[in-house]
């Protein structure tokens, strides 16, 4: 039997390289996760009201951080029993890197650049649109590079509307709906995108 032309081996590589891809679910699940983070921001602004204007923006201020940490490591968990079940490594970029440098990036902003921190109050899809650029570069993925952009450019024009309108307080509650149409689109489009990494493994 002749050896595979190499058109065809190069053609049969990139299928399994879609295939371990779509197994590993690099694109669904951190949209889902980052999307259930984002819905949930408003709620935890909301119930932190009661605390007082120190406690409010106290835990406002550490939302993000502390979200994107547990993301992280959820997403590690997730790809590990992956790994575990299916036999599909969590390839050379891992979540378990990802998160081990995201803490100590994280640590050097709470050392020497606390101001890094407040992009989560003002502006706070922007931040995890950052983490969704990082996790896009970090999976090589242009999936995750057209949501963090759309994610950030919604929060950015939502951030630009309210501070246009901060003399007068009726259009303050606008980036309550956004931000929980952003989160229900990024889980949506996670489930879309997970159907079709099932389909295609």
């Amino acid at each position: 039997m002749g050896a595979k032309p190499m058109d065809q081996t190069f053609q049969d590589l990139d299928q399994l390289r879609v295939r371990v891809r779509a197994a590993q679910r690099l694109v669904s699940a951190p949209l889902i996760t980052f999307g259930v983070l984002v819905t949930v921001y408003p709620l935890v602004a909301a119930l932190a009201t009661p605390l007082g204007a120190g406690g409010t923006h106290l835990l406002v201020l550490s939302y993000w951080p502390l979200a994107t940490a547990a993301g992280l490591a959820v997403l590690w968990l997730l790809a590990r029993r992956r790994a575990t079940r299916d036999g599909v490594g969590e390839g050379s970029h891992d979540y378990g890197t990802a998160t081990r440098t995201y803490l100590v990036v994280l640590l050097v902003i709470l050392v020497g650049f606390i101001p890094a921190l407040f992009i989560g109050v003002f502006t706070p899809l922007i931040w995890p649109a950052l983490v969704l650029v990082a996790l896009a570069v970090w999976q090589r993925s242009n999936q995750l590079y057209t949501w963090a952009a759309a994610v950030g450019i919604t929060g950015g024009i939502t951030t630009i509307l309210l501070a246009a309108s901060s003399p007068t307080p009726d259009y303050a509650w606008l980036w309550i709906p956004v931000h929980a149409a952003v989160g229900l689109a990024m889980i949506l489009g996670g489930l879309l995108i997970r159907r079709r990494e099932q389909a295609a493994t």
